[in-house]
Order: structure tokens, then sequence, then C-alpha cells
């Protein structure tokens, strides 16, 4: 006759990898439900939360299922692993939350302009208007967040600006279009962040400069009172794709600081022919015209138009606004 030894299992292990096959399906599913616009922010929380527990479980309860296997031996060593897996992935957003916490400055609004930044909409329907009161804590985390100059007009810093914007997935919510090409203009946006969706605000300034056009803009965060940084990678962001739009349209971009001198030049010309290029550059708005040759297609035209002194003649009905008044010999 034999004796059957009980074999030992480990509840810890069976705890642990249940929690974390709970946890990881709880967060994808909150952050589909705020993605889609069913559950508000402080709802998502509380899912958030749920979802961490469970994951902080599955990773405790692994961990001790593991030692106790250790050293007292039994079965419920792949489960305990299982769950353990379970539980980092879960738990993976709280380290990186922390990381960012210890990391970046307690700021939830940036601005390029600390002095006068651009205005936000309110947070909520009965919330008050933002005010912009950490500008010393901005301004000595990030340095390199200020105002920008560029050598192009307003209206054509504005088209570069917004489709930078719409690229980046920002929702256009408010928008004060150029009217005429030197004069200032806004627009506001929406950012969602692509994990648990997050909505910020975001304000883009531009107003006329003895340089072309200065832009500024402000990202604040609707929810908390710190944003890990993602307002500051936001707006390092938008600068990055602005140069990249601008310098696919002029050829060049010479953006200033607002402490750098500016140098006395003109206005990047975005219809000027450049030797690597077939064809005029695109506006910031508009696409290629293609392989024609700006040069050879408008030299006949412009020989034909112009007077003897290169400068083509006026209309008739027009022409007469420009002509010298006679001279009145009482004012001599």
């Amino acid at each position: 006759m034999h004796k059957k030894i009980p074999v030992r299992r480990s509840r810890l292990a069976g705890a642990s990898v249940w929690s974390g096959r709970f946890s990881v399906p709880v967060l994808v599913l909150a952050a589909l439900l705020h993605h889609a616009g069913v559950v508000t922010t402080p709802q998502l929380l509380i899912v958030l939360a749920m979802g961490f527990l469970l994951g902080a479980i599955a990773l405790v309860a692994g961990a001790l299922s593991l030692a106790s296997l250790w050293r007292r031996g039994g079965t419920g060593w792949g489960r305990a692993v299982r769950g353990l897996v379970y539980g980092l992935i879960a738990l993976t957003p709280v380290f990186a939350g922390l990381y960012g916490f210890l990391s970046y400055p307690l700021l939830a609004d940036v601005s390029t302009d600390i002095e006068a930044p651009p205005a936000l909409p309110p947070a909520g329907p009965d919330s008050p208007e933002r005010a912009f009161v950490s500008g010393d804590l901005q301004q000595a985390a990030y340095p390199d967040i200020v105002s920008r100059r560029f050598r192009v007009t307003p209206s054509d810093l504005h088209s570069a600006a917004r489709r930078v914007a719409e690229q980046s997935g920002w929702v256009i919510t408010a928008e004060l279009p150029p009217g005429m090409p030197d004069e200032p203009t806004r627009f506001q946006a929406e950012a969602t962040s692509l994990l648990f969706a997050f909505r910020d605000d975001v304000s883009v300034r531009i107003r006329p400069d003895f340089v072309g056009a200065r832009l500024d803009i402000r990202s604040a965060s609707r929810f908390g009172e710190h944003d890990l940084g993602a307002n500051a990678r936001r707006i390092r962001g938008f600068f990055d794709d602005l140069d990249a739009v601008l310098i696919a349209a002029f050829g060049t971009v010479e953006a200033l600081g607002d402490d750098e001198e500016a140098p006395e030049l003109p206005l990047l010309d975005r219809t000027a022919p450049r030797e690597e290029d077939d064809g005029p550059p695109p506006l910031p708005s508009t696409k290629p015209a293609g392989d024609a040759d700006p040069i050879a297609s408008g030299a006949g035209e412009t020989a034909a138009q112009n007077g003897e002194n290169g400068i083509a003649p006026l209309p008739d009905d027009i022409s007469e606004i420009y002509q010298d008044d006679p001279t009145d010999p009482d004012q001599q």
C-alpha cells in the first residue's frame, strides 16, 4: 500500500493571476470609454484606481507566492509568474506617472508669454476664467519656452500654425482668422492625450512684429495640478513641427527668441524660386505648383508689360491717383 503525499498548492498564486487578469481589461475598457466620451474624467479616475488596485494585488500576491514556493515548495509557479507579469503591465502607467511627478515641476499651465499669456476658455461651464500664476516657476524650469518671432507675415504664420495643429490631431474650437496679411490672429484648440484621453486646452496667438510675426502658445491641463511635463513637451513639439512646415514652404526658417536682437532683413518671400526646387515653394496651406518654371514662364509676359523703366504701367482708372499734384505758387 502506497501512501500519497499531498501536494501543496499556493493560494496566493491563484489570487495573483485572477487579480491580474481583471486589472488589464479594466484599464483598457476605461481608456476606451473615456476616448469615446462615455465617461467623464472624474469617473475615469475612479475606474483607473480600481484597475491599479487590482494590478497592485496581482503584483504583491505574485511576489509573495514565488517567495513562499521557493522556501516551502509546491505548485503554482506558472500562475504566480503570470500574475506578476499582469500586475507589472497594469502598473506601468503608475510607474511612468511617478517618474514624471518626480522629474518635472508642479505645473499644469505653460505659456511662452508669462507676462500676458494667450487667453484660454474656461475649464468648465461654470468655471471662471483661468489665470496664469506659475510664471516664476515655469521660467526656472523651462527657460527655453519663450515667444518666437519669424520673418513671415502673420497670415502665413497662421496658416502654418493651423496646419501643425491639425497634423497633431488637435480639434480647433475657436479661431480668429487673418483678414489682412499683417493683422493679428489666434485660434484655440483641444489636445487629447494618447493613452487615457485626458483633454488639454491650447491657445495660439500671432501678432505683427517688426521682424514679421510673433507667435505665442499656451497649453494647460483641464484636470489636476501636475501635468507630468506634458504641456512643455507639447509646446516644444509644436515649435519643431512648425519649423518643419516653414522650411518646406519657404526653404528656410529664421526664428528668433524674444530676447534676441533681430537683423534688418526683409520678409521671407514664399514665391522666390530656389535652386534646389523645380517650382515656387508652396504656401503652408497649399500644395506645390508642379514642375512649372516660374522664371521661364513669366519672363515673356513681364518684358511685354513693363515700360521702358522696367515698371509695369498702371491701369487708366487708377493712374490719376498717383499723378503728381500741380505746384501751388502761394505755398512756396
